[in-house]
C-alpha cells in the first residue's frame, strides 16, 4: 500500500489512458522520463514568474536585461523537445515522424488545418505529446532567434511565458499545471517504516492531513533530485534554476497551506496527536520561509546572470544542500510525531541529525575564529609578526578556509547571520594578497577581519546557547588539534608547490 492523497480530482479517463499508455510503452526508465518532463513542463510555467526568479532584490525588473533568462528558458525548451521526443519513438516512431513531416512539408492550407484541428482533440496520450513536441520545437526556435537581439525586455519575456503556459495548460494528457493532484506514477513513499506508521493513524481525516503534508514534503525533495548540483556543464546547472522557480512556487503554496489551512483544522480538534502535529506544521512552515530566503536572497541571488562556472556551481550545490537537509529533517520531524524514537538513519541513510549539524556548524567556525586569534596575536605582539607577508599568509588562508565553510558548513548557518558571513566572505575572495603592499588595503583587512571576528564571537556565542547544545561544551584541545591540521596541510601543499 502506498501513501497517497488527492487534491482536486482528475479525469478518470484521462487518468486511465495515461496509465495504460505508461504501461504499455517499452523505454528503459519511462517513469523517470515521464517525471522529468513533467517538472520541467510545469518549472517553465513558474519560471516565467519574476516572484519564482531569483533575482538581486535592488534590481527594478522593468531594466531588467532578461536575455539570460530566456536563454535558460530556451535550454529547458530543447530539453523538453528531446524527452517528447524519446517517449514518441518508443511508442510510434515512424507515424508520428512521417506525421510531423506531411503536417509541415506537403500539405496545403486546408488539410494542413484540418490535420491541426484533428491534432487537437488529443485522443490519446500520444496526439497529446506530439503536441509538446511540435509546440516546444517551435517555442525553441523562436527563443532562439530572440535571444540573437541580445536585449529582451520584461514585456517580451513575459509573453514568451504566456504562450509557454497556453501550449502546456492545452494539453489533454501531459499538463502538470492544471491541479494540485499528485501522480501515482511517482508521488508515492517507498519506506516502509513511513507507510506503517502513516497507515497506523486511527483517525482517518487526520490520517489523510499526516498524508498530505509527507508526500508534499517527499515531492519537493523528488524535484530536488532532478538538479545535477556536480555537473561541470553550465547548461545543466541553470536548467536547475528552472527546478528552483517550481519549488519556490510550490514551497509558497505548502507554507500558505500548513499555516492558514491545516492549523486552523487541527487545532479545532481534541485529538493530542492532532494538536501536536498542528503545532509542527506551524514551526515548518516558518523555517521554510527562511530557507527559501536564505537560497533566494543570499545563495541563489544574481545567478541566472552568472557566466563562470565556479561561483555557479557552488550557488546550486549549496542551495540544494539547504533545501535536502531541511526537507529530510522535516519529514523525520513529522514522522517522529507518529514513532517517537524513531532514527533519521531508518528513513534517510546518510540523514544528519539537527544536533549533529549544530555541532559540525559550531566546531567549523571556532576552527576560524582560532586561525583569526593565532594571527591577531602574532601580528599585535612584535614589529616581526606584523609583517606584510605574514598579514599576507593570513589572508590566503582565510580564503582557503572560506572555501570549505562555503562547501560544507554554510548551508547550516541561519538566514539572519548569512548576510554578514557573505558580506565578508566577498570581501576576503576579492581581495588579492599583493594588494596588501598597499597601506590602506592592509588597514582595511584589519580592521574588516576585527570586527567580524567579533562577530563571529557572537554567533557563536548564539550557537552554543541552543537547547541541544546546552550539555555540550566546546572542546577548545579538539579545535587547536583541528586548526593544527589545517595549517600543517597547507604547509604540505606550499613546500610541494
Amino acid at each position: 500500500m502506498e501513501i497517497q492523497a488527492q487534491g482536486q480530482k482528475p479525469d478518470r479517463e484521462v487518468a486511465r489512458k495515461r496509465t495504460q499508455w505508461l504501461s504499455e510503452l517499452r523505454l528503459e526508465g519511462k517513469e523517470d522520463r515521464l517525471f522529468e518532463l513533467e517538472v520541467l513542463l510545469k518549472g517553465l510555467d513558474r519560471f516565467f514568474n519574476l516572484e519564482n526568479l531569483p533575482l538581486n532584490s535592488e534590481e527594478n525588473p522593468i531594466r531588467i536585461n532578461f536575455v539570460d533568462e530566456l536563454t535558460i528558458a530556451c535550454q529547458t525548451f530543447s530539453r523538453i523537445t528531446e524527452l517528447s521526443r524519446k517517449l514518441l519513438e518508443a511508442s510510434e516512431r515512424s507515424y508520428y515522424q512521417f506525421r510531423y513531416y506531411i503536417e509541415t512539408e506537403l500539405l496545403g492550407d486546408l488539410a494542413r488545418g484540418r490535420i491541426v484541428e484533428q491534432s487537437l482533440t488529443q485522443k490519446n496520450p500520444d496526439e497529446s505529446l506530439m503536441l509538446i513536441y511540435t509546440y516546444f520545437l517551435g517555442l525553441k526556435n523562436l527563443g532562439a532567434e530572440l535571444t540573437r537581439l541580445k536585449l529582451v525586455r520584461y514585456p517580451l519575456f513575459f509573453h514568451i511565458g504566456s504562450l509557454t503556459s497556453r501550449a502546456i495548460v492545452s494539453n489533454r494528457f501531459f499538463n502538470p499545471i492544471s491541479g494540485m493532484e499528485f501522480r501515482p506514477e511517482y508521488d508515492r513513499v517507498e519506506n516502509l517504516i513511513v507507510k506503517k506508521a502513516v497507515r497506523e493513524v486511527a483517525d482517518g481525516r487526520l490520517r489523510h492531513v499526516i498524508s498530505v503534508v509527507i508526500l508534499a514534503f517527499y515531492r519537493l525533495l523528488r524535484y530536488l533530485g532532478r538538479i545535477d548540483e556536480r555537473s561541470l556543464d553550465q547548461d545543466k546547472l541553470k536548467q536547475g534554476l528552472v527546478i528552483f522557480a517550481l519549488i519556490n512556487s510550490e514551497a509558497r503554496q505548502l507554507i500558505h497551506h500548513l499555516e492558514l489551512e491545516l492549523k486552523p483544522r487541527l487545532e479545532k480538534s481534541q485529538s493530542e496527536l492532532a494538536l501536536n502535529f498542528a503545532a509542527l506544521a506551524d514551526s515548518l512552515a516558518f523555517q521554510l520561509s527562511m530557507e527559501l530566503k536564505k537560497i533566494n536572497q543570499s545563495e541563489l541571488a544574481g545567478s541566472t546572470k552568472l557566466s563562470l562556472l565556479d561561483p555557479l556551481k557552488a550557488a546550486v550545490e549549496n542551495s540544494k544542500g539547504i533545501l535536502v537537509n531541511f526537507l529530510e529533517q522535516s519529514i523525520v520531524q513529522l514522522i517522529q510525531q507518529l514513532l517517537p524514537e524513531l532514527k533519521g538513519e531508518e528513513i534517510f541513510p546518510n540523514f544528519v541529525s539537527k544536533k549533529e549539524r549544530a555541532l559540525k556548524l559550531r566546531q567549523d567556525l571556532a576552527v576560524l575564529r582560532a586561525l583569526m586569534d593565532k594571527f591577531e596575536e602574532l601580528t599585535e605582539t612584535s614589529l616581526e609578526g606584523a609583517s606584510v607577508e605574514n598579514f599576507r599568509k593570513y589572508l590566503r588562508l582565510q580564503k582557503i578556509y572560506i572555501m570549505y565553510l562555503e562547501r560544507h558548513t554554510i548551508p547550516f548557518i541561519r538566514y539572519g547571520d548569512l548576510i554578514e558571513f557573505r558580506r565578508y566572505f566577498a570581501k576576503i575572495k576579492d581581495l588579492r594578497p599583493p594588494e596588501l603592499q598597499r597601506t590602506d588595503k592592509l588597514e582595511e583587512f584589519k580592521l574588516e577581519s576585527k570586527f567580524f571576528k567579533i562577530f563571529l564571537e557572537t554567533t557563536l556565542g548564539q550557537i552554543g546557547q541552543r537547547a541541544d547544545l546546552q550539555f555540550e561544551p566546546l572542546d577548545e584541545g579538539k579545535i587547536q588539534d583541528r586548526l593544527k591540521l589545517f595549517l600543517s596541510r597547507q604547509k604540505e601543499i606550499k613546500e610541494e608547490e
